[in-house]
């Protein structure tokens, strides 16, 4: 199924509407509504969406870090379902996001809606230091074993991993400004030349089936504020 994305203003608006929909929605039934919906856009339009979040490791030890600690309170199982299908339904939105429309036209999108060009230089920089950032964890990760850590997950082991991603960040900030002022010394003026063209035609079908799918997130997001007040 080759439906043409929704690189277009509207487009990203309408996908950046779902991520808000999302984010506010608190029915558990809404949600797994949406994340089906999700899944399926996921494996009609964008197949190999699916094999990004299979070896997205990290990520998934996030959300399990994260339901363990929801578990020590009556409060936090309550609500423990809600908060990690509503992270789930956004990380796969914004993986079909990026896989169906290519992250370079994102970001050319983003700066044609108005946001300022500091931060999408900020964003597309980011995005292509983190591969040398992940290497330089995993040979930490591998210094740290040599030296005789313990494999798995410990407290020790984790206040150890948080000191290294803190030296990870400071050095990435040294390695952003050395990289600032070698561009600036090419002659680079603010303006980042992004590889994209605008598209001719209007992507009709995408669009359509996007906001099919905001109406029904924000039909849900109504639903439970109504839900509520009557409460």
């Amino acid at each position: 199924m080759t439906i043409s994305p929704p690189s277009t203003r509207i487009g990203t608006v309408f996908i950046l509407l779902v991520l808000i929909g999302l984010s506010l929605l608190n029915n558990l039934f809404c949600l797994l509504i949406c994340l089906s919906i999700i899944c399926l856009l996921g494996g009609l339009l964008v197949r190999n969406a699916f094999i990004t979040v299979r070896h997205a490791t990290g990520v998934w030890i996030f959300f399990v870090l994260t339901g363990i600690s929801l578990l020590w309170t009556e409060e936090g199982r309550y609500l423990a379902p809600v908060l990690l299908i509503k992270m789930l339904s956004m990380w796969l939105w914004i993986v079909i996001w990026i896989k169906w429309v290519d992250f370079e036209r994102i970001l050319s999108t983003l700066e044609r809606l108005g946001i300022p060009s500091t931060l999408v230089h900020i964003i597309a920089f980011t995005a292509r230091f983190l591969p040398i950032l992940s290497q330089r964890l995993r040979m930490m990760l591998a210094a740290q074993s040599s030296r005789g850590a313990r494999k798995g997950i410990h407290p020790f082991q984790l206040r150890n991993l948080a000191g290294g991603i803190g030296c990870l960040l400071l050095s990435s900030f040294e390695q952003s400004e050395n990289v600032e002022h070698a561009m600036k010394s090419r002659g680079f003026n603010g303006v980042f030349p992004l590889l994209v063209e605008d598209d001719v035609s209007i992507p009709y079908g995408s669009l359509i089936i996007i906001f099919i799918f905001v109406s029904i997130v924000w039909s849900g997001v109504v639903y439970d504020v109504l839900c509520h007040t009557c409460r």
